[in-house]
């Protein structure tokens, strides 16, 4: 059995994430929240992952057993599929990833497909952009600003309002997720750019519409609109968590329950223990 120490950053959502099921871009970010994962492996038989998600984990046991790598695996801690997929994927299929993103992506939805994207796009580290059924693409860019970060436990899924919209307005809806996903694209732009004032009206934009069809609780908009030294803020859900998410000067100090962090373009790497 081989034993590997692996420091994973935090990914989360900048853009996007409510919609990446209709088709949407999805932009993300790491930040400098670092999480040191132990994983132990040996070959076996059949692959096995340990995930609580069925469906990432007969995807990625079928892939790992397809080529040739039927590792069964053990990961500390436990219980994050996050963590264990990223390590999994650092590990064993690191050189096919590019090939067989898209094809990972198009086969999972809802909170297993965000999963898949947050482990995707950490294993480089930076910002990018997916899209589902299309892969990734990484983004050069450092605006200056840190972010304030607020999370508790995600109660409820946002396909509901969603297909609700779809439902209650056929008409409206494609075009409505056409200008959700420029959205994201300009979020892309203001990266390059290295623009933190554009990318945080972005997120309030993001935001206001949301609450227009029913993602966000009226009141959630209202507060975070009232914080005079944000750049912009938003809700943001993303697999078992929700919360805020403050764009704002480097110099802000945190308050009350929030954690200050800033963007890394550092990805996953391994820990030699000297």
């Amino acid at each position: 059995m081989e034993n590997i120490k692996l420091r994973i950053p935090f990914s989360l959502p900048l853009l996007g994430e409510s919609f990446i099921d209709v088709g949407n871009p999805v932009l993300f970010s790491t930040i400098n929240f670092f999480t040191e994962v132990d994983v132990n492996f040996s070959k076996s038989s059949v692959a096995h992952v340990p995930l609580s998600s069925s469906s990432l984990k007969r995807l990625v046991e079928n892939h790992l057993n397809s080529i040739g790598k039927p590792f069964a695996f053990q990961v500390t801690p436990l219980g994050h599929d996050y963590l264990t997929l990223t390590s999994v994927l650092y590990i064993a299929a690191l050189e096919s990833l590019e090939d067989y993103a898209p094809a990972f992506l198009s086969r999972l939805s809802g909170r297993s497909l965000m999963t898949m994207v947050r482990s995707l796009s950490v294993l480089s580290g930076g910002f990018v952009v997916c899209r589902k059924g299309e892969g990734l693409v990484s983004l050069s860019g450092n605006p200056d600003a840190s972010v304030l970060l607020r999370t508790k436990a995600r109660r409820k899924s946002s396909s509901g309002a969603i297909g609700r919209f779809n439902e209650a307005f056929p008409d409206l809806s494609q075009p409505l997720w056409h200008t959700m996903g420029h959205i994201v694209i300009e979020g892309g732009k203001a990266i390059k750019e290295n623009n933190a004032r554009k990318l945080g009206y972005l997120m309030i934009l993001e935001s206001s519409i949301g609450c227009a069809i029913g993602l966000i609780k009226p009141a959630d908009l209202a507060r975070l609109s009232r914080i005079k030294a944000a750049y912009g803020a938003k809700i943001v859900s993303f697999g078992d968590l929700m919360g805020d998410l403050i764009l704002t000067s480097r110099e802000t100090s945190p308050w009350g329950e929030y954690q200050k962090f800033y963007f890394t373009t550092m990805g996953v790497n391994e820990v030699h223990e000297s």
